[in-house]
């Protein structure tokens, strides 16, 4: 057998290597968010770096200046706050994972963690992007956004209509 028949490049051999996309190692960066900021914490050759950022979109600018856009941003749900800043960093170009509250406390206790502040919650989060699995989160489609905010608004009215409806029946009484 001719030497070049023996060496197949590997491919020949596993071709579904060939289709599979190349996956770049993303960096983890553990968020903390609050209403007026973002505790950010990160690794820089192997050094925990952490700062505060503005939960604003000029924030969320300087954020993907200072991280680049091959990053996995590791946040609770906290609500109408994280929204904003998800949605402009997958805007970016950049992955976000949102967590349940629950999970990443669960994962605190399970690691005997103390101490309760964003800079720490920062960190845990990074701790828990490196160590878990994670589904990426993806924006929700400008129409659902729409209608969940029109849901709020009525239940809102709902409400009320309801408190005025009984503050009339208690001076007719």
């Amino acid at each position: 057998m001719p030497v070049a028949n023996r060496c197949e490049p590997f491919f020949y051999f596993f071709p579904f290597f060939s289709t599979l996309p190349l996956q770049i190692p993303l960096q983890v960066v553990g968020l903390d968010v609050s209403k007026a900021t973002l505790a950010v914490c990160y690794q820089a050759q192997s050094q925990l770096m952490q700062l505060d950022v503005a939960n604003t979109p000029a924030g969320f600018r300087q954020l993907v200046r200072r991280l680049g856009t091959q990053c996995l941003h590791t946040r609770e749900a906290t609500g109408p706050y994280h929204l904003a800043a998800a949605t402009c960093l997958v805007a970016a170009g950049t992955e976000v994972a949102v967590v349940n509250p629950l999970v990443v406390r669960r994962f605190i206790q399970l690691h005997l963690g103390k101490g309760k502040s964003d800079r720490q919650d920062a960190q845990w989060l990074l701790r828990f992007g490196q160590q878990q699995p994670i589904a990426r989160w993806q924006p929700p489609h400008a129409v659902l956004v729409e209608c969940r905010q029109l849901e709020q608004a009525l239940e809102l009215l709902i409400r009320q209509q309801t408190r005025s409806s009984n503050a009339l029946d208690a001076l007719q009484h």
